[in-house]
């Protein structure tokens, strides 16, 4: 869930708004749910989806809202009376399974003193932890909070900046909490039992507080913490070793460095190897597993002076479940950054600046969430409970727009495989982890992934069609070959193919409203994006198109800026 703002009747413009992401089969598509919904996720923003995918809760620091947009049962007024938005701060909340039960989700938030017109201050502290815990299957399946903020910690903290990592027992959580010195950090342990406190630990340097983002890397070896203060204060990253046995930080690297712009945040790769800071105007990439971490740091892209009605800089990060980093654009903007290839040194990692147009306004909201599918330390002394680290098979694929027969695969699978088999289904095969596969012509081809490690073994097998799709008409009661969003639009928009369908020859047209052609562009595999900045505003018309046949119709409206 993303953006702010929502509720049917509180906005007439589309500016404003809530949407959602679903990474169905790790492709994705923007869905706005702008007419439904009263969440203001105002940097504030915790997601939680059950096992099977689907969204049960999400929390904006003023109520916990169930998959229905509405506050939940025991879920309404979570925020002091005297904040009229809620408590505002990035990553003041987590939601975490509760460890030995499949039913019950926990709440982890920390509370804030002040946000003065939403510009950063000394003044602005955490102060202290709550705890709650909901029950998944109370009120047929839209849940119930059952223990609703039970104080945990009365200390003053960072305001946010929560992050979780899993114990090396494969089951229980640590929590890592900022005191307001910025180098105390106190430990809680999430158990069967509750949240438990483990200790203080002082370490390091302090700094300046700020916004910015805090978490461990996907293999859960390291912690990260980026203060992006503004103001002309320097900004501070601190990258730490952490141990999932005793819940401690080691060997701090820690730097100060000028920033512009204001605000920023990081995230890493799925591989652990590379940390991406978005600094304001400049993005950068470190290498994680360099000899020297901060002398890694690379300039890998500048802002490009585009305003929407904001400046869209480089501010919060988040990696999405198809392995690409989604950046936000600034505070209050319609478009997100995209890295598409995040494992690799860039520039092969594929910086796109504005990549993706949002439906609705966001407010440097990215949802706060841990590697919820990361094992134990097989071996370890904390290896304890007997839980094995059995592989999930997962990939994505990109389809070549040169050569459309040759598909460049990413393997995105987890619980630490050791061994790759790739099956293209035309007699080929792989044993890379980014195999690049040239297939014979059309035809369709069921592709497997087989990962493997000590403990087992795990396929996941899709289906490839290089074959000509049947034509609008033809397929009325099927699923749509391709969509459109956002839609209204103001200068891109994306055309998402149905999962599965990698065109050979297909374009997409673009006509306006007097019949002609304004855009021609070769359309691959997933979704597309379509830059109509130098049109005027109106209502647009786009086809499917493959050698004269039309495969797919739609409309689409353009709209100006603020």
């Amino acid at each position: 869930m993303m953006g702010y703002s929502g509720g049917e009747g509180t906005d007439t413009t589309n500016e404003f708004g809530l949407m959602w992401w679903r990474f169905e089969d790790e492709k994705l598509e923007v869905i706005d749910n702008q007419a439904i919904g009263q969440a203001t996720l105002w940097f504030n923003n915790a997601v939680y989806s059950d096992s099977i995918g689907q969204l049960f809760l999400y929390y904006d620091g003023q109520d916990v809202y169930n998959q229905t947009h509405l506050p939940m049962d025991g879920g309404a007024d979570w925020h002091e009376t005297e904040y009229a938005t809620g408590w505002i701060g990035t990553q003041l909340g987590l939601a975490l399974p509760l460890p030995g039960s499949e039913r019950h989700v926990s709440i982890v938030n920390s509370t804030t003193n002040s946000f003065p017109g939403l510009t950063v201050t000394t003044n602005f502290a955490g102060e202290g932890l709550l705890f709650s815990i909901v029950d998944q299957t109370e009120n047929d399946g839209l849940g119930r909070v059952i223990l609703r903020k039970e104080e945990i910690s009365q200390d003053t903290l960072d305001p946010g900046k929560l992050s979780a990592c899993r114990h090396a027992n494969g089951r229980d959580w640590w929590v890592i909490v900022a005191r307001y010195t910025l180098n105390e950090f106190h430990r809680f342990l999430l158990t069967p039992n509750g949240l438990e406190w483990r200790g203080t630990q002082q370490i390091g340097e302090g700094g300046n507080i700020g916004l910015g983002q805090a978490f461990f890397t996907p293999d859960g070896n390291k912690h990260i913490r980026y203060n992006s203060v503004g103001g002309g204060e320097q900004d501070h990253l601190s990258i730490y070793d952490f141990d999932r046995c005793t819940g401690l930080l080691s060997n701090p690297r820690q730097e100060a460095f000028d920033q512009f712009g204001g605000g920023g945040g990081a995230s890493v790769a799925k591989g652990s190897r590379y940390l991406y800071l978005g600094a304001g105007i400049h993005l950068y990439q470190y290498d994680l597993w360099a000899a020297d971490i901060l002398s890694s740091r690379t300039l890998i892209a500048e802002y490009d002076g585009f305003i929407d009605f904001n400046p869209t800089t480089f501010h919060s990060s988040q990696r999405g479940p198809d392995g690409k980093i989604y950046i936000c654009g600034g505070f209050g903007t319609r478009y997100m950054h995209v890295i598409h290839n995040p494992d690799a040194p860039c520039p092969d990692c594929r910086i796109e600046q504005r990549g993706l147009e949002l439906p609705t306004f966001n407010a440097g909201s990215v949802p706060n969430f841990p590697n919820y599918r990361l094992g134990p330390i097989d071996g370890s002394p904390c290896d304890t409970l007997g839980i094995d680290n059995i592989p999930l098979s997962r990939w994505r694929y990109e389809q070549d727009t040169l050569t459309p027969f040759t598909v460049q695969f990413y393997d995105l699978s987890d619980y630490e495989p050791a061994t790759w088999s790739w099956d293209f289904g035309e007699g080929s095969s792989s044993m890379d982890t980014l195999p690049a596969h040239t297939f014979p012509g059309p035809g369709t081809y069921e592709v497997c992934l087989t990962v493997s490690n000590a403990n087992g073994s795990d396929t996941k097998c899709k289906t490839l069609e290089f074959t000509e799709p049947v034509t609008a008409t033809e397929q009325a009661e099927t699923a749509p070959l391709a969509t459109a969003f956002p839609n209204p639009f103001r200068e891109r928009f994306s055309l998402s193919l149905r999962a599965g369908w990698l065109p050979v020859q297909a374009d997409a047209v673009v006509y306006d409203a007097m019949g002609r052609p304004v855009l021609t562009q070769r359309l691959s595999a997933g979704f597309n994006t379509l830059d109509l900045s130098g049109c005027p505003s109106g209502v647009y018309t786009w086809r499917v198109e493959e050698q004269g046949r039309v495969l797919e119709v739609g409309k689409v409206v353009k709209i100006g800026n603020r």
